[in-house]
Parts: structure tokens; sequence; C-alpha cells
């Protein structure tokens, strides 16, 4: 895993987000619509502000790890930008005259299944927010017409499918170690997860969504899609890695085959 590339992003990008400006417009929504999103973003901004104490704690026992060297300073950096994300979602709360929350259950409960397994499950469950959230921040950005919320969710968006990426890499790196049938266990539990997620993420933002003119069937949908196009490139690539590695074994292989047979051809 090329860490080195993930630390000086993240470095480079949080900065970013703390040098943002905002549209200096007043919210014109009307009150129900805003009242609505208020209530949402605040939901996606509680998410975005934990320390990621539990994160940190799992990836101390890999930092040891000679394919993931640098990923505690990356995954440091990480956090700290997803802090950054929680700052600019509390100021589009407050431009729309919204209240950010202490405490929200399914937010509760995200924290909950985080810390139940290891690191993978954790970086899992995290994933399956990061790509409710591309969906989620990908709609405001269309069809909100809030210059200030487009604005953040715009940003987010795009800070969203680095993440993606970030944590598609590190997954590669674990997943590849696994025979296929553990491979396919894996995804089928991921897949699970994600969908009941999406199912409740539709539920538990109706209002928003009904205001974005966006059912829940259409965000579930979306959501899978979200998931498919993710599935797909990791699983691509951990294909190319197995190919790659049955070549290169079939190539020392035949080496050696070579080898022991010069050794044993008499001498002319």
């Amino acid at each position: 895993m090329n860490t080195q590339h993930w630390i000086n992003h993240f470095e480079a990008n949080t900065r970013l987000n703390h040098e943002l400006r905002l549209p200096e417009t007043p919210c014109e929504l009307p009150d129900q619509t805003r009242e609505a999103f208020a209530r949402s973003i605040a939901i996606f901004q509680l998410g975005e502000s934990g320390g990621g104490t539990r994160l940190r704690r799992y990836t101390r026992s890999i930092a040891s790890l000679e394919n993931l060297k640098g990923y505690q300073r990356a995954v440091d950096l990480f956090v700290a930008e997803e802090q950054s994300h929680a700052a600019l979602l509390a100021r589009t709360v407050g431009h729309l005259r919204g209240t950010l929350l202490k405490k929200q259950w399914t937010n509760s409960i995200f924290r909950w299944m985080r810390d139940l397994v290891n690191l993978e499950f954790n970086i899992q469950v995290l994933l399956t927010a990061e790509l409710i959230a591309e969906v989620y921040f990908g709609l405001l950005s269309l069809r909100c017409s809030d210059p200030v919320v487009q604005t953040v969710a715009k940003k987010l968006l795009r800070d969203e499918m680095g993440h993606l990426s970030f944590q598609r890499d590190f997954l590669f790196e674990r997943l590849k170690t696994l025979i296929p049938a553990m491979q396919r266990l894996w995804r089928w539990q991921f897949q699970a997860i994600h969908f009941v997620t999406a199912a409740v993420v539709a539920w538990d933002h109706r209002d928003c969504l009904r205001a974005l003119n966006v059912s829940p069937a259409d965000f579930r949908a979306r959501a899978v899609r979200c998931w498919q196009s993710f599935q797909s490139r990791l699983e691509r690539r951990l294909g190319e890695s197995e190919t790659h590695a049955r070549q290169e074994l079939a190539s020392t292989s035949g080496y050696n085959r070579s080898s022991s047979a010069a050794m044993q051809s008499p001498v002319s």
C-alpha cells in the first residue's frame, strides 16, 4: 500500500477544507425544507465528529507490517480530515438555522458496530457509511438549491470518493491474503450490512430525501449501485493480483526445472 501517497493527500486536502470559503448568502429555503435539511445534515455531522479512537487502536496492531508501513500516520490524517468535514457540516447546520446533535440512535448503532470484531470490520462499517455518504452528498450537490449546502456537498463528495480509494487500498492488502472462499464470504456479509444500512438511512432521512424529490427506494437503489461499483473495482484488483501471482509461480517453477535439468546433464 502506498501510504505516503495518502499521507500527502490528506495533509493537503484537510488544509483546503479548513480554508474553504462559503457563499455569504442567507438561507432562502422554505422552512419545512430548511428544517429537513438541517436535521439530516446534523446527523451526518455527528457521524463525522468522532475522534477515531477505535480505528487508531486497531491500526496500532498492524503498524509493524511491511506492506502497511505508514498506515497509522495515514489513518491519523484521515481522522483529521473527517473532523474537518464535521466542522464544515457544523457551519452548514448553522447556516440552515438548525441545531447540532450530541446523540442520535443510528449514529450510536454505527459506533457500537465498529467496536465488535477487528480492524477489517471497523473499516468495513466505516466504509459502508462512506458509500452512503457518497450518494447523499451527490444528491445534495445536484438537487439542493442553497449555495452553501451545494458548496459543502460538492467538496465532501470529492473527499468521500478519495476515502473510498483509501479504504479500497487497505482492503486489497488484507483480502489478498484470504483464500477465494473466504473472500466470497466477506463479500456476502459486506453486501448484507450495506443493504441494511442503506435501508435504515433512507428511512431516517426520508424528510430530506422527499425535499430532494428522491424516494427511499431510489436512494437504496443508488446506494446499491455505489456498492457494486466499489466492490467490482476491488474484485478486479484482487483478480489481477492472483493472476500475477500465478504467473510468477509458473515462471519460477519453470526456471527451477530448467536449472535442475542443466545440473543433471552430462558434460560433453
